[in-house]
């Protein structure tokens, strides 16, 4: 018996409130934890993340007869001197910015005062310098305030004056209350504690990496064993190739944004922009923050340049550098190195960025397109997570076959027709019909069999077919790329159909008639066949089950006619054998070729039908069925299409 279509999934039961409420509150509990464990998950993520990046370099040194612990300590040291190093430089940076600000203020007055006839760019530029004002002020009061409790601890405590006694006249006194002097440890303490925490948070990444580094092999089978140990060989498999894939993605990253950072610091430093360096640190930081990352980094550069420059010069060409450089990273050297995307969607993109930055703040806008690769390729292969591969992936949620079959059961000619068009870029009308229209029918017969898609709606579909097919007629039949068997044409529907003469030396001279079995399905599947008989130059054409029930003596086919039944069914041939019976009692010399589509590759199967139904030839595709009354409808091609028939069942 036919087997149900491997991509056909059963549906189980809608789950339950009790199984949504369940859902939600572990998802919020997820949350929770994420959002209050975040002094900890932080450095975890880090370090995980940093342990792909480590693992080639470990493998590196291990095969250079250095040992574990020794591989994994100098790949640690050597990523931190690294961070440490990009820290100093941007602090030292950052700290010559300040120092220069107030020459920057007196160019934008300048530049105000040039601008005085075009009110926007005053405007702009006032906003700018009053930007920078506020930014020395602020810098000034601070350095006031530290002055003022230097000099409050230098001196000591006053007692307060008391009042003058009654009935004398003086000025009212000042009364001064001053703290007492902090202590050397409270001095250090005030200068340590802005530097604690990021202290802390390096110390666990260190901790944690080291950690990571030095389990892998022990970390990899709890997961295995937590995942599932029922299939070692594929799971192992699985995560090896989810942290090679992983490893060479974030370090592929990792040197395309230092580059990217390296040539926007060159480009700066040759166009004139103060501080080159932390905006080349800067752009390749922001780079990992996925499509706005880039215009983020750009706005500091831009706006110095309106700062220094009294022209506008510098300014386009650093806003044109950008540009230029972003374009040639993204849409050139991504695609050259790990292909045209992550693996992820672009709302997912935005959606976790939404999400980690919520949760971890600027670190985890930094970490959220990282971490959502990580989710998206545990979905791909742990199935328990595969929902987060639906959610997050780029891939499409349904498989083209499904997807064609919405738009049909919803009535979008237009939509399946589009649909159509981007899958026929490589594959003919032969192979697209089989592949993807005459599997999205044989899910709408599988719906019908459960009874969920009732005659009317099958007749809306049968509609929507036949435009379909319309809108494809001036598609080739087969793939135009080199190499492909039969007819080639030029794939392009505003092309004229041009087909190369067929193989054998003369085209078929008799009609062909394609009938349906049983169901508007059937006859779908009919006009697929007829449209394809066609372009091959056979006068076929389409045939209902009622006026095929109508045949009689007066008004049978002429001879030599070869009738091509099309059938879903997938339990018996019991309504094909009953309707070839009725065509046979009225021609006995029709040549009678019936297509199984449900029987897919089960041969055994098609040549029991075949010998059950009593036809002359059975296919299971379009292609086959195409070929069978190609042959059949030649002056005396029926031996020809036996034994045509006969050769591919053995070869099957």
């Amino acid at each position: 018996m036919a087997q149900p279509l491997p991509l056909v999934r059963s549906r189980g039961a809608r789950p339950g409130v009790e199984t949504v409420a369940l859902s939600l509150v572990i998802a919020a509990v997820a949350v929770s934890f994420l959002y209050f464990g975040r002094e900890i998950l932080v450095p975890l993520a880090l370090a995980s993340l940093l342990s792909f990046v480590l693992w080639p370099v470990i493998q590196m040194l291990r095969k250079a007869n250095a040992g574990r612990t020794l591989s994994v300590l100098v790949a640690v040291l050597l990523s931190i001197a690294g961070l440490v190093g990009l820290g100093s430089v941007m602090t030292l940076q950052v700290a010559d910015l300040v120092g220069e600000l107030p020459r920057y203020e007196a160019n934008l007055r300048a530049k105000v005062r040039a601008l005085k006839g075009a009110s926007m760019p005053s405007i702009a530029m006032e906003k700018a310098a009053d930007t920078i004002s506020g930014l020395q002020e602020e810098l000034k009061k601070d350095d006031a305030a530290a002055n003022d409790a230097a000099g409050d601890r230098t001196t000591g405590p006053q007692r307060p004056t008391t009042a003058p006694p009654q009935g004398t006249s003086s000025r009212p006194l000042v009364v001064e209350v001053r703290e007492k002097p902090s202590s050397v440890l409270e001095t250090y303490q005030d200068i340590i504690k802005p530097v604690l925490a990021p202290l802390t948070t390096m110390a666990l990444v260190i901790l944690f990496l080291v950690f990571i580094l030095m389990q892998r092999e022990d970390l990899r089978d709890r997961l295995l064993r937590l995942a599932g140990s029922g299939d070692l060989q594929r799971s192992t498999m699985a995560m090896n190739d989810a942290a090679d894939r992983l490893s060479r993605l974030f370090l592929t990253q990792l040197a395309l944004n230092a580059s990217f950072g390296i040539v926007i610091g060159i480009a700066l430093w040759i166009i004139g922009v103060p501080n080159p360096v932390l905006w080349g640190i800067l752009a390749a930081l922001m780079r990992f923050v996925p499509y706005i990352g880039s215009v983020v980094a750009a706005v500091f550069p831009i706006a110095l340049a309106a700062a220094v420059d009294p022209s506008w010069t510098m300014v386009f060409a650093t806003a044109a550098m950008f540009l230029v450089a972003e374009v040639l990273a993204g849409q050139v050297l991504e695609p050259m190195l790990y292909g045209k995307h992550t693996g992820l969607s672009p709302v997912a993109v935005v959606v976790s960025a939404m999400f980690w930055t919520l949760l971890w703040g600027p670190v985890g806008l930094l970490l959220a397109t990282p971490l959502t690769v990580c989710l998206v390729v545990l979905g791909n292969h742990v199935p328990a997570l595969e929902f987060l591969a639906v959610v997050l992936g780029d891939e499409p949620a349904l498989a083209p076959e499904q997807r064609l079959y919405q738009r049909l059961i919803a009535g979008d000619a237009g939509e399946a027709s589009a649909l159509a068009e981007e899958e026929l870029k490589t594959p003919g009308l032969i192979a697209y019909y089989d592949a993807i229209v005459m599997k999205a029918l044989m899910l709408a017969h599988l719906d019908s069999e459960r009874g969920r898609l009732p005659r009317d709606a099958q007749n809306e579909l049968l509609s929507t077919v036949t435009d379909v097919t319309s809108d494809l007629a001036d598609y080739g039949l087969r793939s135009s790329s080199p190499g492909s068997a039969g007819p080639e044409t030029n794939l392009e529907p505003s092309a004229p159909l041009a087909l190369k003469p067929a193989p054998e030396p003369t085209l078929p001279s008799s009609p062909v008639l394609c009938i349906p079995v049983r169901t508007p399905l059937d006859e779908a599947a009919a006009q697929l066949l007829c449209q394809l008989l066609s372009k091959h130059g056979v006068n076929a054409g389409v045939m209902s089950r009622t006026s095929a029930l109508q045949l009689s003596a007066d008004t049978r086919p002429v001879a030599g006619t070869v009738v091509c039944l099309s059938y879903f069914g997938s339990d018996n041939p019991f309504h094909a054998r009953f309707l070839i019976r009725r065509l046979k009692r009225v021609a006995p010399d029709l040549k009678i070729v019936t297509g199984f589509w449900m029987l897919g590759d089960e041969t055994a199967t098609l040549r029991k039908w075949q010998e059950s139904a009593g036809t002359d030839f059975a296919a299971a595709s379009l292609a086959q069925a195409v070929d069978l009354c190609l042959t059949a409808a030649r002056p005396g091609g029926e031996k020809h299409a036996a034994a045509t028939h006969e050769k591919r069942a053995q070869v099957a």
